[in-house]
């Protein structure tokens, strides 16, 4: 085959491509190379680009077909040199004449970022006590857990800045004027600590009890009562109905600091230091740049007329809560995980007394890191980036092109394997209206005839052609989940760089079964906590088989330090993921700790199919709906893949899948509700 190569390439990277493109092709301008090559050199070309690509990295290939007719084979880096089909523009403008379509659906885009920012600013004021800041001491005690987690310290000293405000504008204006307010009201902590099991929030305005409520979740979500601790207790409570339709402002004044959440019940009567959990060491809400930087995302918040008025409905909203949530933690986990020089370079810590407030230390040495200061700021930059290009995400990572997909996209002489050609044809023929309004589809062939191949032809079909498919395929077993890696591999021929393959690892599998009362009864003590940081818990832990290294480094720098973890970018970035189910329900099973960020964001930009959905028991019934309403929840295109499917489990997951899609669709703005169904056999 023939092929021409066009580099947009920009300064280092300009060099870079040309060693490559000339160890390959004739060099037929500045910036062309043109050469007769086979499809596996060409594949070496591809993945050699790929290695060395960074943010300014654009090459397209173009296979020459005839004298009047070449096809785009593929870009490597930046896509936004050219258009669809490789064409080089003439003239550019970073002006947004037409908004795209992220800018015009995501109706809350900029409020998730103001509240999720403010969050951040708000988010561990409480690690400023004499308590926390003694055990980050490179003497003190090891193993030794908070009275009170800084968490539930954060939230009041929110409370106590912002008393007697009965508007969130009222609160927002102190903000922007915090030093007047401090030098007017010296006595503004006079009440801190006195009612420390009450949250303070049931009487606060809407958009401060959103805050409030981000703040002391930000670690982990809360049970309800004690009870909800104990296993047994907990398996009966499943089964009453006293959370539906309950009051916001109600469960928000009923939050306690329930034990094993915000409380250490251990040792708690023989502990003197109580009292240290609820005295400040050096007064944080004097710095500087800190003042500086809340009052300007307050004037943000002030600003954006929508979310003060939406704000009494934005508390009760599941999807702008786990959004906002996601962005916090995000960047929370991100600049946490930063070392002492990293930190510094992205936010220079204060000299002043409060710049002695340490928020981590480094996990081996123990030695101090970042400052409380530097960390509430550069969580605070972290946290608007993220929320900044949340809403792009699905775009920028990485999508099955029409080259690797051929396999997907052939059609089958097989008589047996024909159905698949008509089950392709049909999510063709409706692929623009499932993309807008949703899919929910049910294949039911018989076993023996190809459901993994098809399933996979499907979600290719409902795939947008000009951007190309991104799916999960999660199923029950960990041997179907390689026997369905190996499937897609070899007869899809889709290489390491398009598909990953996740399985959990059965040593850990074996240790959860075993301690499974153990882990609960001990979830309030942490390692990380020991160094101030709950945020660097790995995102994943289990085996992972996917070429990381055909992760273009341009892609990575262009999402910032979102995904540090390898494993987590795995599932992140691979355009196909075979896995167990385990991994993708941690988007809605985990209440401790950051694991379901990757999944949450994996069924955010790819669609879902659930192979063997009947195979679960009845108990796992609750999960399995759960997740597929969260699918909906998250725009997802969802299919069940199975030749047993019960009607009475397909209308209950369809029930599920069209509630979640109703709240994507009003953030999207989207009125057509009706749903695409899709019955295959």
């Amino acid at each position: 085959m023939m092929v021409t190569f066009v580099s947009q390439c920009e300064k280092k990277a300009l060099n870079r491509t040309r060693r490559v493109l000339d160890a390959f092709a004739n060099r037929i301008g500045d910036n062309t190379w043109q050469t007769v090559i086979t499809l596996e050199g060409l594949g070496a070309v591809k993945n050699l680009l790929r290695k060395s690509a960074s943010k300014n990295t654009a090459v397209s290939c173009h296979w020459i077909r005839s004298r009047s007719r070449s096809d785009l084979v593929w870009i490597v880096g930046n896509s936004r040199k050219f258009n669809n089909q490789g064409i080089v523009p003439v003239n550019t403008t970073k002006r947004d004449v037409l908004k795209s379509d992220w800018q015009n659906n995501w109706s809350q885009a900029f409020s998730i970022q103001v509240v999720a920012t403010l969050a951040a600013l708000l988010h561990d004021l409480g690690k400023a006590t004499v308590g926390f800041q003694r055990k980050l001491q490179k003497n003190a005690p090891r193993g030794l857990p908070d009275t009170y987690r800084h968490e539930r310290i954060s939230l009041h000293l929110f409370n106590c800045l912002i008393r007697g405000c009965t508007t969130d504008n009222e609160w927002l204006s102190r903000f922007t004027q915090l030093p007047n307010f401090l030098r007017e009201q010296p006595d503004w902590l006079e009440k801190f600590g006195g009612q420390a099991e009450n949250s303070g929030l049931e009487g606060a305005p809407p958009l401060a009890q959103l805050l409030g409520w981000l703040i002391v979740t930000h670690h982990r979500l809360p049970f309800y009562n004690e009870q909800y601790f104990l296993p047994t207790k907990r398996r009966a409570l499943r089964q009453q109905s006293f959370l539906y339709n309950y009051e916001v402002p109600k469960f928000l004044g009923e939050l306690k600091p329930t034990e094993y959440w915000i409380k250490n019940p251990k040792d708690w009567d023989n502990r003197r230091d109580h009292s240290d959990y609820w005295t400040l060491k050096a007064p944080l809400q004097d710095n500087k740049k800190w003042q500086t930087a809340i009052a300007r995302w307050s004037k943000k918040a002030i600003g954006h007329s929508p979310l003060l008025t939406s704000a009494k409905e934005l508390r009760g909203n599941t999807l702008f809560l786990h959004l906002t949530r996601l962005c916090l933690m995000v960047g929370d986990h991100n600049f946490s995980s930063l070392t002492l020089d990293q930190s510094n370079k992205v936010v220079t810590p204060d000299r002043t007394q409060a710049g002695s407030l340490l928020a981590n230390t480094d996990q081996t040495s123990r030695d101090p890191k970042q400052t409380l200061d530097q960390h509430l700021l550069g969580v605070g930059l972290f946290t608007s980036h993220f929320a900044r290009i949340l809403p792009q995400l699905a775009q920028k990572l990485p999508y099955l092109e029409a080259e690797s997909a051929k396999e997907l996209q052939a059609r089958t002489n097989i008589e047996k394997f024909q159905w698949q050609n008509k089950a392709f044809d049909l999510a063709k023929s409706i692929q623009a209206d499932a993309r807008n309004q949703g899919f929910f589809g049910i294949n039911m062939a018989s076993t023996g005839t190809g459901k993994t191949i098809a399933n996979a032809r499907i979600m290719y079909g409902l795939s947008d052609p000009n951007q190309g498919a991104r799916f999960t395929i999660a199923l029950g077993l960990r041997v179907l989940t390689l026997q369905t890696g190996q499937a897609l591999g070899e007869r899809m021929k889709l290489s390491k760089r398009e598909l990953a393959v996740l399985i959990g690892s059965s040593a850990s599998r074996k240790l959860f079964a075993i301690n499974q009362e153990a882990n609960e009864e001990n979830q309030f003590d942490d390692e990380f906590e020991a160094i101030g940081s709950g945020s660097l818990e790995d995102l994943i832990e289990e085996e992972v088989h996917f070429d990381d290294d055909m992760i273009e480094s341009g892609l990575i720098q262009d999402l910032g330090t979102v995904i540090e973890n390898p494993k987590a970018r795995s599932l992140l970035f691979a355009p196909v993921v075979a896995c167990t189910i385990d991994h993708i329900i941690k988007a809605t099973e985990t209440v401790r700790g950051g694991k379901h960020i990757a999944p949450m964001l994996r069924l955010l930009s790819s669609d879902l199919v659930l192979d063997e959905p009947d195979d679960f028991g009845q108990s796992d019934m609750v999960a399995l709906t759960r997740l597929v309403h969260f699918a909906g929840m998250l725009g997802s295109r969802v299919l069940l893949s199975s030749a047993t499917l019960t009607p009475d489990l397909s209308a209950g997951l369809f029930t599920a899948y069209s509630a979640g899609r109703k709240i994507w669709n009003e953030q999207q703005g989207i009125t057509n509700g009706n749903i695409k169904c899709a019955w295959i056999r």
